[in-house]
């Protein structure tokens, strides 16, 4: 089986890349596909190109061949809908894709395009963040669609659940490095140094 994962990367950070390995790891997924959004619905217009985007994503998974990327969302263009890629990934796949989101993102689910149909189709893996702890998530689920968590480590291709993954904690963000690069501080370590160098050389999220 595999794990996608979505979301802006704007930029990737080392949080996303050691997260999406530990639920591999944790979930016995074979591999992990990135899939980077045009333009989340939810989230002000990205101040750099797509392609920035893109490039940073590939330079940082190219050393991992347990992850691999889908560029599906950038080529669509416009405002980036998971229920549109998930459909088109079950299509493919023969089973209800595993989709992994953090928990700060989920907890906006009912304000996503058809949530309803998402969790009919979508094993989530939601990755608890600050914060929101499974007990909050839990209960936003129970509260707005009256679904429970499960509690296994083993996903059922074939059916559909949402699954927590509590793993180790790592306060980076993409808003904390692009603050970072605007007030002239490193973000070293906190990027692999393909990325840091690719930002420096392209000047970006200087704006």
């Amino acid at each position: 089986m595999i794990g996608l994962f979505g979301g802006s990367f704007n930029p990737i950070h080392i949080g996303h890349l050691r997260i999406a390995e530990d639920i591999r790891e944790r979930f016995n997924l074979s591999k992990i596909i990135f899939i980077p959004a045009y333009q989340s619905p939810l989230k002000d217009k990205y101040k750099i190109k797509a392609e920035d985007r893109l490039t940073m994503l590939k330079l940082s998974i190219k050393p991992n061949p347990n992850f691999d990327m889908d560029d599906i969302e950038i080529k669509k263009g416009g405002k980036s809908f998971t229920i549109d890629t998930i459909l088109k990934y079950k299509k493919r796949l023969g089973y209800n894709p595993i989709f992994i989101v953090g928990s700060d993102a989920f907890l906006t689910l009912d304000r996503w395009k058809e949530p309803l149909k998402l969790l009919n189709n979508t094993n989530f893996i939601v990755v608890c963040r600050d914060k929101d702890t499974p007990s909050i998530v839990a209960d936003y689920l129970k509260s707005k669609f009256n679904r429970k968590i499960s509690v296994s480590n083993i996903i059922e291709p074939y059916k559909v659940n949402v699954y927590l993954f509590k793993g180790r904690r790592l306060d980076i963000s993409a808003t904390e490095i692009r603050n970072r690069i605007k007030e002239g501080k490193s973000i070293t370590y906190l990027v692999l140094p393909e990325v840091e160098n690719y930002i420096k050389e392209n000047n970006l999220y200087k704006g």
